[in-house]
């Protein structure tokens, strides 16, 4: 009976959110280990466009399994640094039409105090008071094991998503994106299962206690259909998460003996078997014939390459799916065999005038020179992405990462964030007009779905009141 309860009011919540959404998501993500690059590769929250996102994820934070609390992975996290907080720099008054100067310089503009990482991150929907930002609890260096331990056991279990919830609101995120990489046993699945319900009702009870915004649950997953299939049960977590963001690249890399495309959106006619299920399509009908609607479901889309190395440096096979031999050179910048940014590449394609095509069954580029090849995302195969996105009725886009894109603008001579920028106008463009139902200033409405009459204050009531008591009740 608790169960049928919390289904139905979940399902009323779901559908007050779905009337009331303008806009597609963009989700951002920035990596906390970014400002250790060199030179133009720096990235610090000060570089970050809130006007680009709907959501920014701060990635990431550890599990600390003695105090049963999430922690800062880096010093700086939450403690100020003068080295990465933002410099105001004083200017000159620009000279008058006579060429002699109007004025004298500016008096000293008092520099601002050093301020956490955490602190330049969230001062940023102050440009953009729509924007919220999340905390991204794990990521690939947090172990299974760590998760294992701290959400299994009941009582730890409900400790630790207390104690996330002081810590959100501490450091004044607008909620949490769970980023275990990966579940993958019948345990797991069962685990994570708990996790994500336990997180939404106590989010819930703890919204309606204090009489603040709901601190929102999302969850970066799994792409590929049998790890989906091992890892979640995606009815069960489904009605929990306000959205999911599909990982939904690294289906090829230099770990495979021949070259394949990072982030390909349709499968191959060539392909057979799995095979066919290394794709985007596949990975969001998984999730959608798996049970999730597709309004929860965030597309991700990699700002970033995957380089292998040729079998053959003389006359190779530069064709895709030819044969390889491990990782491709590493970047300047971000320093990693195997691996190459957005900007990067452009570099390589501008400065070594790499050879670029485009593969038209699978929409995505590839660039390759001697025995070098690289599988990436560039304009065109994003804004491709974007009107999938839109086909599908998906609620939107994330990007990993923002210091991927050419930020800076200084390599791709395309301006400053061109992917993340074709991702935000392509969006905004195919969303159509609406009204906006304004439910803070209506106090009865009745609305009409598909020939069905619903009360709108009854739903309000729902969600506003009788929702969080029963589950203050039930837990």
């Amino acid at each position: 009976m608790k169960l049928f309860v919390l289904t139905f009011l979940l399902l009323a919540a779901v559908f007050i959110h779905s009337i009331n959404s303008q806009q597609y998501v963009v989700g951002c993500y920035f990596t906390n280990w970014a400002q250790h690059r060199q030179g133009l590769g720096r990235f610090l929250p000060s570089h970050i466009d809130p006007s680009l996102c709907t959501h920014l994820y701060y990635a990431f934070a550890n599990i600390d399994i003695t105090n049963r609390s999430p922690s800062p992975f880096e010093v700086n996290d939450v403690k100020p640094s003068p080295s990465t907080s933002p410099v105001i720099v004083n200017d000159v008054v620009k000279p008058g039409s006579n060429g002699r100067l109007n004025g004298q310089l500016k008096p000293p503009i008092k520099q601002p105090p050093p301020m956490s990482m955490y602190e330049q991150f969230n001062i940023l929907k102050h440009k953009n008071p729509q924007m919220k930002t999340l905390l991204s609890l794990g990521g690939a260096s947090v172990n299974a094991t760590q998760f294992r331990t701290i959400f299994e056991p009941d009582k730890i279990r409900r400790d630790f998503i207390r104690n996330t919830i002081k810590y959100l609101r501490n450091y004044k995120f607008d909620g949490l994106d769970l980023d275990w990489e990966f579940p993958e046993t019948e345990s797991d699945r069962r685990i994570f299962s708990l996790l994500v319900r336990d997180y939404r009702l106590e989010f819930q009870n703890e919204a309606f206690l204090t009489d603040r915004s709901r601190l929102l649950l999302t969850a970066a997953v799994a792409a590929y259909r049998p790890k989906i299939e091992a890892g979640y049960d995606i009815k069960e977590i489904a009605p929990y998460l306000d959205y999911i963001n599909l990982m939904a690249y690294d289906y090829h890399g230099s770990w495979n003996t021949h070259t394949g495309f990072n982030s390909p959106l349709y499968a191959r006619s060539s392909e057979k078997g799995d095979k066919r299920l290394l794709n985007q399509q596949a990975t969001v009908d998984t999730w959608i014939d798996g049970g999730c609607s597709p309004s929860k479901l965030v597309l991700g889309l990699g700002m970033y390459g995957r380089t292998f190395k040729l079998k053959q440096k003389k006359n190779p096979d530069t064709k895709p799916y030819g044969p390889s031999k491990g990782a491709g050179l590493p970047g300047n910048y971000t320093a990693s065999n195997g691996f190459l940014s957005y900007y990067e590449i452009c570099e390589l394609i501008k400065k070594q005038k790499w050879h670029t095509e485009y593969d038209k069954e699978q929409q995505v580029p590839y660039a390759y020179k001697d025995d070098q090849w690289v599988s990436f995302d560039n304009q065109e195969s994003i804004e491709k992405k974007c009107h999938y996105v839109a086909s599908k009725r998906l609620a939107g886009a994330m990007i990993w990462s923002l210091d991927f894109d050419d930020f800076n603008g200084a390599f791709c001579g395309q301006g400053k964030y061109p992917l993340l920028t074709t991702v935000k106008k392509t969006l905004d463009s195919l969303q159509g007009p609406t009204t906006p139902i304004r439910i803070h200033k209506t106090t009865q409405t009745t609305i009409t779905n598909h020939g069905y009459l619903y009360n709108y204050s009854f739903f309000l009531l729902l969600i506003n009141f009788i929702f969080p008591i029963f589950i203050y009740h039930l837990i």
